[in-house]
C-alpha cells in the first residue's frame, strides 16, 4: 500500500512537470530557441549549480575555523569526601558551559576565507558563460535542422528528376533501344540518388531530435523552423590585433583561470602559515553539584596557542597547495594559448566565409538566370537539362545556407570568446 501512495506521489509530480513545460513555438525562431538556454531542469545547469554549492560549502568550511562555538559539558560523579570538607554529600555532579570564539588566527584562516570567496565570484561569473555555451549550441543545431530540410529538398528534386529518367530509360530498354549495361546503370543511378533521398529524411528527424533535447523538451519535436535574416552589418571583421585584445581581456575562461589561480596562492599562503599562533576569547560558566570554596562560578579568559613543532603533515599540505598552483597556473598559460589558436582560427574563417558568401550569391543568380534559359529552351524542345539545371540551384541554395550559418556561428563564437552577453549584435 505505501508503495503505491509513493508511486502516485511520483506520478503526479512528474505530471504536473509535464504540464508546467511550455510548448515550443511554431514556427519556432532562433531567438525563441536560444532563451531557452538557462533553463534550470538542464543538467548542463544543475552540474554548474552544484559547483557553485560545493564553492559555497569550501566558504563555510574556511569560516569556520572563526566561528563560534558553545559546548555543555555534563560530569556525573559519586565521591567519598574527605571527612574534613564542609560538604559530606556523594554527588560530584557538574555541568559546564562554554562559549569561545576565536579572536584572530594567525595561521591563514583569512587567507582560507579569501581563496574561497574568490573562487565562489568566479564560478558565479562562470554560470553565465555556460548560458553562453548553450546557446551557441542551440544555434548550431537550430542551423542543423533548417541545412536538413535543404538537404532533404535538394534529394528529392534529384531523386524526382532520376526517376523520371529511369522511367524513360525502362520504356527504351521494352523497345531494346537500351542495352542491358545501361539499363542496369540507370537504375543503379537512380538508386543511389534515392537512397541519399532516405538519409537525408532521416536526418532531417534526428537533427530535430538533439535539437528538442538541446531544448530540454525531448518529447517535443519542433516541425517548423523559422529561417533567421542574416546582418549583413557583421561580415567585416576588426583587425585581428584589435580584436584578440579585447579577446584575452574579457574571455571568461581566462577570467576564470585567472581567479583560480588567485584562490591556489592563498591557499599556498595559508599552508604555510600553520605553525603561526591562535588567538581564542573563553567564557565558561559551571554549575556544582557539591559546594566547595576553590570551584568558579564563571571563567573569563584569552588563550594564544603558539605550535611549538613542524610536522611532516604541514610540509606536505605545504608541497601539495604548492603543487596546485603550479597546476593552475599551467592550466592558464594553456588557456591562453587556446583561446589565441581559437580566435585567429575564427577571424580567419569569417573572413573566407564572408567572400565566399558573396560568391555564392553570384553563382545563385547565375543558376536562376540559367534556369530561365533552360525553361524557354526545354519549352522549345531544344535542350533537355532542365532537371539538372533545377537540382543545381537546389544544391547552390543549401551551400547558400550552410556558408551564411557558419558565418553567423563564427560570430557567436567570437563573441563568447570576447565574454559579451548577447549573441546576436551587430559588432565586436
Amino acid at each position: 500500500m505505501m508503495r503505491f501512495v509513493l508511486f502516485c506521489c511520483l506520478f503526479n509530480l512528474s505530471v504536473v512537470y509535464a504540464d508546467t513545460v511550455a510548448k515550443l513555438p511554431d514556427p519556432l525562431r532562433l531567438e525563441q530557441a536560444m532563451s531557452l538556454a538557462n533553463d534550470q531542469q538542464h543538467y548542463q545547469i544543475l552540474e554548474a549549480e552544484a559547483e557553485l554549492a560545493n564553492a559555497v560549502s569550501r566558504i563555510h568550511q574556511a569560516e569556520s575555523s572563526m566561528g563560534f562555538r558553545a559546548q555543555l559539558k555534563l560530569e556525573a560523579a559519586y565521591i567519598e569526601p574527605s571527612r574534613i570538607a564542609l560538604d559530606q554529600s556523594n554527588n560530584d555532579g557538574i555541568a559546564t558551559l562554554r562559549l569561545i570564539k576565536p579572536i584572530y588566527n594567525f595561521a591563514g584562516s583569512d587567507e582560507k576565507i579569501l581563496a574561497a570567496n574568490i573562487e565562489q565570484a568566479a564560478l558565479q561569473d562562470y554560470m553565465q558563460y555556460i548560458i553562453l555555451q548553450r546557446k551557441l549550441d542551440i544555434a548550431k543545431q537550430f542551423f542543423e535542422v533548417i541545412l536538413s530540410d535543404l538537404k532533404y529538398a535538394w534529394d528529392n528534386e534529384a531523386m524526382a528528376i532520376a526517376f523520371v529518367r529511369f522511367d524513360a530509360d525502362k520504356d527504351r530498354y521494352a523497345l531494346s533501344q537500351l542495352s542491358d549495361v545501361d539499363m542496369l546503370e540507370s537504375e543503379n543511378n537512380y538508386l543511389n540518388i534515392l537512397h541519399e533521398r532516405s538519409l537525408s529524411e532521416i536526418a532531417q528527424r534526428h537533427t530535430r531530435a538533439v535539437l528538442a533535447e538541446l531544448l530540454n523538451r525531448p518529447s517535443q519535436l519542433p516541425s517548423n523552423l523559422q529561417r533567421p535574416a542574416y546582418n549583413s552589418k557583421q561580415s567585416v571583421p576588426a583587425e585581428y590585433a584589435i580584436m584578440l585584445e579585447k579577446v584575452m581581456q574579457q574571455n571568461p575562461l581566462i577570467k576564470l583561470s585567472e581567479k583560480k589561480l588567485e584562490a591556489a596562492h592563498q591557499r599556498v599562503l595559508a599552508e604555510g602559515q600553520q605553525l603561526r599562533p591562535r588567538l581564542d576569547a573563553e567564557v565558561e560558566v559551571s554549575e556544582y553539584a557539591r559546594l566547595t570554596g576553590s570551584d568558579d562560578e564563571w571563567r573569563a579568559q584569552l588563550n594564544l596557542v603558539i605550535p611549538l613543532y613542524e610536522s611532516a603533515s604541514i610540509k606536505s599540505d605545504v608541497a601539495k597547495a604548492r603543487a596546485e598552483w603550479l597546476k593552475q597556473r599551467a592550466e592558464l598559460l594553456n588557456i591562453k594559448t587556446q583561446v589565441r589558436k581559437q580566435t585567429l582560427q575564427l577571424w580567419q574563417a569569417v573572413n573566407v566565409l564572408s567572400k565566399r558568401r558573396e560568391q555564392l550569391q553570384t553563382s545563385l543568380e547565375f543558376r536562376e538566370l540559367n534556369l530561365d534559359k533552360s525553361r524557354a529552351l526545354y519549352e522549345m524542345e531544344v535542350r533537355t537539362d532542365l532537371g539538372n539545371t533545377m537540382v543545381a540551384i537546389s544544391e547552390l541554395q543549401y551551400k547558400q545556407a550552410k556558408n551564411e550559418f557558419e558565418l553567423i556561428l563564427a560570430w557567436m563564437q567570437l563573441r563568447v570568446l570576447a565574454g559579451e552577453k548577447d549573441l546576436n549584435k551587430a559588432s565586436l
